[in-house]
């Protein structure tokens, strides 16, 4: 049984988000849980980050919220509706990082799943201002971005990039395997190519470690050579592998964490048409079964 928490704003990119995740575990025992945190003072953005403390309760907000979720869950029961899954809201009077982190605590998420931007972002942004809140505070659980435009696709292909500054630990590797395993992928591993020779060495170890890990998952190595930037470069290799799944590391020093330290990410600074798991080195193996 899998857990799957999916944060919404009621925005036809979290729909799709929600769309995405349905088809994803279509052949899994699921629980959904939709969450919608409100924060009435604050009336720009449904979904925000940071701590409620004193505030009053907004029951226009409120109601606004329970109504949203119960039109959430209809949508599902019309569209995609599965007996394999069963489905939970939760409106929250607080702030979305720390009711995200609440629930993934308790409930045991397996996985967050969203949309890249949501409907109170610029069209020109590619992760939103909530997107990245997350991906830069949730260090328990994988979180998988949807694009907007997203359409799901069996992962026949899943890229992980290797970073030469970043050393994989076995169990921040579980979700893919288990992923690969689940749709019978073939995993990629892409290596930031550097010259120094320790750098070098480092990844050697990483090839193993991952190697290791993966097992009997069909698997291959790619050398990613850089050409200006790595955001330019991981676009480029993404449209060349036609990948249905590009997997990045999300600790200290990683090129999504120095990425996500911009308030907003704009579509000119990183746009990339396929989900995107950020993985966090957590306790916990993730299996996923039929």
């Amino acid at each position: 049984m899998k857990n799957i928490l999916i944060p919404t704003d009621f925005s036809i990119p979290a729909w799709n988000a929600t769309k995405y995740a349905m088809q994803l575990f279509a052949e899994s025992e699921c629980v959904f849980y939709f969450l919608n945190a409100y924060t009435p003072e604050l009336h720009s953005n449904r979904l925000m980050a940071g701590r409620v403390t004193e505030a009053p309760k907004d029951y226009s907000a409120q109601t606004a919220s329970e109504k949203g979720l119960k039109k959430v869950l209809q949508r599902i029961k019309k569209q995609c509706n599965n007996p394999l899954h069963s489905y939970k809201t939760i409106s929250s009077f607080s702030m979305l990082i720390d009711e995200v982190k609440d629930v993934i605590e308790k409930r045991h998420i397996d996985f967050v799943i969203m949309s890249a931007s949501g409907g109170a972002d610029d069209e020109s942004i590619f992760l939103g201002r909530n997107t990245v809140r997350i991906l830069n505070h949730i260090n328990k659980c994988p979180v998988m971005v949807i694009p907007p435009r997203a359409v799901f696709e069996n992962l026949h292909s899943i890229s992980v990039v290797s970073e030469f500054n970043h050393l994989f630990k076995s169990e921040e590797l579980s979700p893919v395997v288990d992923l690969a395993r689940y749709f019978n992928s073939t995993v990629q591993i892409a290596s930031i190519q550097n010259a120094r020779p320790q750098i070098t060495e480092l990844q050697q170890i990483n090839h193993e470690i991952i190697a290791k890990k993966l097992g009997s998952v069909y698997h291959n190595f790619y050398k990613l050579d850089t050409e200006g930037s790595l955001t330019t470069t991981l676009k480029r290799y993404v449209d060349h592998t036609n990948c249905q799944l590009l997997v990045l590391s999300n600790n200290a020093n990683s090129y999504l964490r120095n990425l996500c330290n911009d308030y907003i990410v704009g579509k000119s600074i990183f746009c990339c048409h396929v989900p995107m798991l950020s993985l966090q080195l957590i306790e916990n193996n993730i299996s996923i079964s039929h």
